[in-house]
């Protein structure tokens, strides 16, 4: 099943209308035709199905004939991840991230952070494009901000989890006290983890140290691990 995305606000009086690129492949790609199903979702739990009315060179036209609301995955996922230096390993992190249900991906430069410069447009491309692969109907927020501090201050009222390898055998679980729509923030450093002083304001905001195993991951491979602890 391919699904397709369409804005809220793109859908309208009983009709969904795919613009731009997501028309292009529709008509051009899939060469979708008059009368042919889709389903559609617009990114905030809408799920919408019906046939194709109309097709011109920039819009593909959908009369919905059904359509449902989706819940959003519980507990609200927030993986906060510095940022990777190579563009390919980012790029996977953040496509398996929302694959696994994260609500929100927040990028951080932290002191050990190598890369500056981020795509931001090119992220949300990914993530669009995941989410319809996987079927989804929520597609996550990517924020990227100038410190790790600054990514906790955004988040007062989350549990923080901080993936760190260098914690004691009686710190080694994920046992914590939330309920099932408290946010957990998943936090992952970049290459070369977190420093001395990260490790220590994420405690002193509550924060809880945990352990993704006995051995060294890469900064995209925790992110995987990490959330699929909590795979909805």
């Amino acid at each position: 099943m391919n699904i397709f995305y369409a804005p809220a606000k793109q859908i309208n009086n009983g009709y969904a209308e795919l613009t731009d690129q997501e028309a292009i492949h529709a008509s051009k790609v899939m060469r979708v035709r008059e009368g042919d199903q889709l389903v559609i979702v617009d990114g905030e739990g809408g799920r919408y199905k019906g046939p194709v009315r109309r097709i011109t060179n920039k819009s593909v036209q959908i009369e919905i004939k059904n359509k449902e609301k989706l819940s959003q995955p519980s507990p609200p996922l927030i993986l906060g991840m510095g940022i990777i230096k190579k563009r390919d390993r980012l790029e996977f992190a953040v496509e398996k991230a929302v694959e696994l249900g994260a609500r929100h991906i927040c990028l951080f430069r932290s002191e050990h952070t190598i890369k500056e410069n981020v795509r931001m447009d090119r992220l949300e491309s990914i993530a669009l494009s995941a989410m319809k692969q996987s079927l989804r109907a929520w597609l996550p927020q990517i924020s990227l901000f100038n410190s790790f501090k600054d990514l906790l201050e955004a988040f007062p009222n989350a549990h923080y989890l901080t993936a760190h390898e260098k914690i004691d055998a009686d710190q080694k679980n994920m046992n914590f006290n939330a309920g099932s729509n408290d946010q957990l923030l998943l936090l992952v450093g970049p290459e070369g983890g977190f420093s001395t002083d990260e490790i220590k304001t994420a405690r002193d905001k509550g924060g809880q140290l945990v352990s993704l195993g006995s051995h060294r991951l890469r900064a995209e491979t925790a992110a995987v691990v990490f959330l699929s602890q909590f795979l909805s």
